[in-house]
């Protein structure tokens, strides 16, 4: 025997259907919409309540008339709107770039339609002229200052308004477009202090088997290739010689941003970092070096500075999980010449030698601290490079001093 239901249950769906029914209903309905429909369901009452001829013509009134705003809704009045951005990538600061908004009406006129162009979180909001049926219309939007991000524009949303204004229905049209905001960065005349210039890079210390660099001649040992052997040298020495190199460094550069929110005291440390990250990168690019970029799980690479700034645009601060991109920025850029640490005044120094540690001593290492409460200042102690950055301006004339 199954089990009774127990009374009321089965209501408890129904009522809730009821009332998100009504919440719908009353979304639909604009503020004098809705004073009308209490004016009318007042009316409707004293009518009953008093037998009053008057209010029974005032609440037929009032609910015809919203009555004809929802049949208003119901006519096909399609709306398509296309969007066309003048430029899809910008830099901070600079003018905010156009968009051109074309519209064309459906087969029911729009009346003085509100447009409202999504931005992001934000929108730019327009009111279009009167519109016939499958009229076009064509109107440049002017958008917002923005801040460096990466941005949807769109979609289009309108609203469709009976002429009386008493119900209203959002919608939208049109597809969506990515807008780049790229940080503000400073144009730097010589690259990350001048550590690496040639076009075969600098050489280090490393020995290797085949490389560019002579270093000297040693034994033989089993396992060697044989075509380092050097013939002439061996017939005079009597044993087989080989050659030996310096391994040198191809002029790979990583920088990395420290994303942590607890590396940086004040919030626009954090701006300040950016910027200084993505100017050294674009140095690098220009100087054609193989350029690893990264904040987080965002990263550029290669020899564009298209790739560098569309990836800085998308940085922003989050967990402290420095150390664990640093090993997968390490695995990536395998061999890099020179690292490029941009962080805040709160990382510890020791957080990021155990970041310079998962590249090997082989790397030359730079930190670049943001800070906009500190002196701008060099600190060289032979391991590492530090520099302290308050204004972007100040980076180029700190590098060239760390040059010397």
């Amino acid at each position: 025997m199954t089990r009774r239901q127990r009374p009321g249950t089965g209501a408890r769906p129904r009522a809730g259907t009821w009332r998100s029914a009504l919440s719908a209903s009353a979304r639909l309905l604009t503020p004098l919409g809705r004073g009308l429909l209490v004016l009318g369901a007042l009316a409707a009452w004293l009518s009953a309540r008093f037998h009053w001829q008057e209010f029974t013509q005032l609440a037929a009134v009032a609910f015809g008339l919203l009555a004809l705003g929802l049949v208003w809704q119901l006519l096909p009045s399609t709306m398509s709107a296309d969007l066309t951005l003048r430029r899809r990538r910008v830099v901070e600061g600079s003018r905010a770039p156009t968009v051109r908004l074309d519209v064309r009406a459906g087969a029911v006129p729009m009346l003085f339609p509100k447009v409202r162009v999504a931005v992001g979180v934000r929108g730019v909001d327009l009111r279009l002229p009167f519109l016939a049926p499958f009229a076009r219309h064509t109107e440049e939007l002017h958008l917002p200052e923005l801040a460096r991000g990466a941005y949807l524009i769109g979609p289009v949303t309108y609203e469709k308004i009976d002429p009386v204004g008493l119900v209203r229905r959002r919608l939208d049209a049109g597809a969506t477009h990515e807008l780049l905001v790229s940080p503000r960065v400073t144009d730097l005349s010589v690259f990350a202090g001048g550590l690496v210039n040639d076009l075969d890079g600098a050489t280090s210390q490393q020995l290797t088997m085949s490389d560019l660099a002579f270093h000297a001649l040693r034994e033989y040992v089993p396992g060697d290739d044989l075509r380092h052997v050097h013939w002439r040298s061996s017939a005079k020495a009597g044993q087989l010689l080989v050659r030996q190199y310096h391994e040198t460094r191809r002029g790979h550069v990583t920088v990395l941003v420290d994303r942590s929110r607890t590396s940086y005291p004040r919030p626009g440390d954090f701006e300040l970092a950016v910027s200084v990250a993505t100017s050294i990168a674009l140095r690098a690019v220009r100087d054609d070096f193989d350029t690893y970029l990264r904040c987080g799980p965002h990263l550029g690479q290669g020899r564009h500075a298209e790739a560098m700034n569309d990836a800085a645009c998308r940085f922003a601060v989050g967990e402290d999980d420095y150390l664990e991109h640093a090993r997968a920025a390490a695995d990536a850029a395998h061999g890099t010449g020179l690292v490029v640490q941009v962080t805040g005044a709160a990382r510890d120094i020791v957080a990021l030698d155990g970041v310079a540690m998962q590249f090997g001593r082989g790397a030359d290492w730079i930190v670049v601290r943001a800070d906009s409460a500190a002196e701008p200042r060099v600190h060289d102690s032979g391991a590492l490079r530090e520099l302290a950055v308050a204004d972007l301006a100040q980076l180029q004339p700190l590098l060239a001093g760390a040059r010397r």
